[in-house]
């Protein structure tokens, strides 16, 4: 692994535990073993290392969701839906740090990591709901909601398996539990909730 690699995994973790504003360079130099100088060499910011790691996750999430184009928008929707929820299960601090962002308000996504989430990632469930929309099998009043379902259940899921273990001692919820069965759950519910025949 390169340095510059090194500081991505490093930076990555960090921005996972602490969100952005509970790190510093110094922080990650100090994680890395190496002066901040060394950070500066690699990285203009420490928002340009934020940028750079949402925007390669972000990016390839929406590469993998090209594969969901099905002539029936019900498979294209469990295709966006387990699709993500297989990037989220593949780089845990990714779906970390969205979730802080989320909470956040998206307060440290600039201009060009909401362009790229916007195209990349929300146009085509936006696109698969109006297509189901247009062929009458989905009734939707705001696509935004629906993305919400998914999205805040699947960061959820992953983020939350320490808090579920505490509360487990109280009541009994399923501590561990596979991304493919929230996966499948989190798309009956949706479907249940937009699918015209249900009306």
């Amino acid at each position: 692994m390169s340095k510059k690699e090194e500081i991505l995994k490093i930076a990555s973790q960090a921005f996972a535990k602490y969100g952005y504003e509970g790190v510093s360079m110094d922080f990650i130099a100090k994680k890395a073993k190496i002066t901040k100088a060394a950070i500066y060499y690699h990285f203009k910011s420490k928002h340009d290392l934020f940028e750079i790691i949402l925007t390669k996750r972000i990016t390839e999430l929406g590469e993998n969701l090209k594969i969901c184009k099905y002539t029936n928008p019900k498979e294209n929707l469990k295709c966006y839906i387990f699709t993500t929820a297989e990037i989220y299960k593949k780089y845990p601090c990714f779906a970390a740090i969205l979730a802080h962002e989320f909470v956040n308000g998206g307060k440290n996504l600039n201009e060009n990591l909401i362009r790229i989430l916007s195209l990349n990632v929300f146009k085509k469930l936006v696109n698969i709901l109006n297509k189901g929309v247009k062929k009458d099998i989905f009734e939707i009043n705001n696509p935004f909601t629906v993305q919400l379902m998914i999205i805040s259940s699947l960061l959820m899921n992953q983020t939350t398996e320490n808090l579920r273990k505490k509360i487990s001692q109280y009541i009994d919820i399923p501590v561990k539990t596979d991304i493919q069965t929230i996966a499948k759950s989190i798309y009956e519910k949706v479907l249940k909730a937009i699918s015209k025949e249900n009306k």
